[in-house]
């Protein structure tokens, strides 16, 4: 059975004023907060790019075809230039 939108923040209230009456069927694990790390390991620098209007509007629509972000495609499309593009040189 699914829970409406309402049994969730009830429970949730429950749990925070600590009145909630049953008890979890296994282990309760805390939630990290916020964006996951791109593969989570070390630090994701940024850069600025600019598109032609015509481009972008091509990435966001691959983009969405393919469910993933903007930059999700773009870092593929690096990754696969670079592998076709490298002599060898790290």
């Amino acid at each position: 059975m699914k829970r409406s939108t309402s049994e969730y923040e009830d429970m949730a209230r429950a749990e925070m004023e600590g009145t909630l009456d049953f008890e979890p069927l296994g282990p309760v694990e805390e939630l990290a907060m916020g964006r996951p790390r791109d593969g989570g390991r070390g630090n994701s620098p940024t850069r600025t790019v600019r598109f032609p209007e015509p481009l972008l509007n091509r990435l966001e629509q691959l983009a969405q075809a393919q469910n993933v972000s903007t930059s999700v495609l773009i870092r593929r499309a690096t990754i696969e230039y670079l592998e076709r593009n490298s002599s060898g040189a790290q």
